[in-house]
């Protein structure tokens, strides 16, 4: 029994221990799900199953989010940092552009860059249309063979527009004569050259080379009276273009002033607007906005004419001898107000100058009396 009892006595001694070890493991167990269910409670976690271990994957997985988000706060940290300072860049340039845009603004004398802008292209504009003018200038005078283009604009303003026309007329007849010349002439020297092929060893070589020469010598010559004609052409044209941008300006103030008040201030006056080598009429309208003089009514645009033919017999009457103004039944179109404005305006033209009007209508002879008292009425 001896070696029995010792066995035993030593096996007591194991479960001694053991029992030790588990009472000392149930109390680390105890004090682990009092620090769990302590912790939880501080955190505010939700009370967790019998279980700590599942309260301490819920804490694991909490701070494993917590590290995961302090680590986008940091790099949210960064990025904000990084785009307050490319904010603060871009208000630095901000007050730089705007300070300049002010600057600008104040120089044009406007109120936005949008306005500016406009400003600067009319600038360039003006620059072209003025380096055009210089251009044309220079042209002038260089055909004209004088220095400035003050000497050739006093040349020109000596010129009578009339006697230009004629003379340019008369050149362009003459010039076109002697193209027909000069074809005809190039059609015989190709039909001599050919006939000079064709000769044999005779005396119709030397007969050929001195028709040859003497056709040289009178193309020469009725060339160079060509050139000259040409030139006497341009130069022409380009005095009748001067004349007529200095004239035009007056003309068109005082036919805009008769249209408007034939119009009865319906329209407020003319305009141009360049077309390729033309220009377009344009009627402005007092409520706003313009028409061609092509889409004009008929009424209305008669009405035009009449106010270009007004200021034209102005013009002419202020320069040379005054004649009659005959106008034929030109208000059949016209309403009573238009036709009284138009008879108005012809009684202001008879202090210059005798104006005779013909109609069939008797009405317009009652608003002739009306707009002018003194007219006088010849029944033929």
């Amino acid at each position: 029994m001896l070696p029995v009892l010792q066995n035993l006595s030593q096996q007591v001694e194991e479960a001694r221990k053991l029992d030790y070890r588990i009472a000392g493991m149930r109390r680390d167990t105890e004090q682990f799900s009092e620090a769990i269910a302590t912790l939880s409670q501080r955190l505010g976690m939700p009370e967790a199953s019998s279980d700590p271990l599942d309260g301490l994957a819920m804490m694991t997985a909490r701070i494993q989010a917590a590290k995961e988000t302090e680590t986008y706060r940091m790099r949210a940290e960064a990025d904000r940092a990084k785009l307050q300072g490319e904010a603060r860049e871009l208000a630095e340039q901000r007050a730089v552009h705007e300070a300049r845009s002010a600057e600008i603004c104040t120089f044009l004398r406007c109120e936005s860059l949008g306005e500016a802008a406009a400003l600067l292209a009319q600038h360039a504009r003006r620059r072209d249309v003025l380096a055009r003018l210089d251009q044309a200038g220079s042209d002038i005078a260089r055909q004209l063979l004088v220095a400035t283009e003050e000497e050739a604009e006093s040349i020109l303003a000596a010129v009578d527009e009339p006697q230009l026309v004629a003379e340019r007329s008369e050149l362009q007849a003459l010039f076109d004569e002697q193209d027909r010349e000069v074809r005809d002439l190039h059609v015989a020297r190709t039909k001599a050259a050919d006939d000079l092929a064709r000769v044999g060893d005779d005396d119709t070589v030397a007969r050929i080379d001195e028709h040859q020469k003497t056709l040289l010598l009178e193309l020469a010559d009725r060339a160079r009276r060509y050139l000259s004609n040409q030139a006497g052409i341009l130069a022409a044209e380009q005095a009748l273009r001067l004349y007529r941008e200095r004239h035009r300006s007056a003309m068109m103030d005082r036919a805009s002033e008769a249209f408007r008040l034939i119009s009865g201030g319906e329209y407020t006056g003319l305009a141009t607007v360049a077309e390729k080598d033309s220009e377009l009429l344009i009627a402005n309208a007092a409520a706003g906005g313009s028409k061609l003089a092509r889409d004009l009514s008929k009424g209305t645009r008669f009405q035009l004419y009449f106010a270009l033919r007004v200021a034209g017999y102005h013009e002419i009457a202020a320069n040379r001898e005054i004649l009659p103004f005959i106008a034929d039944d030109i208000m059949e179109t016209f309403d009573d107000e238009r036709a009284l404005n138009t008879f108005r305006l012809m009684g202001h033209m008879a202090k210059t100058g005798q104006v005779i009007y013909l109609t069939h209508h008797q009405h317009l002879r009652d608003i002739a009396r009306q707009a002018c008292p003194d007219v006088v009425v010849h029944e033929l």
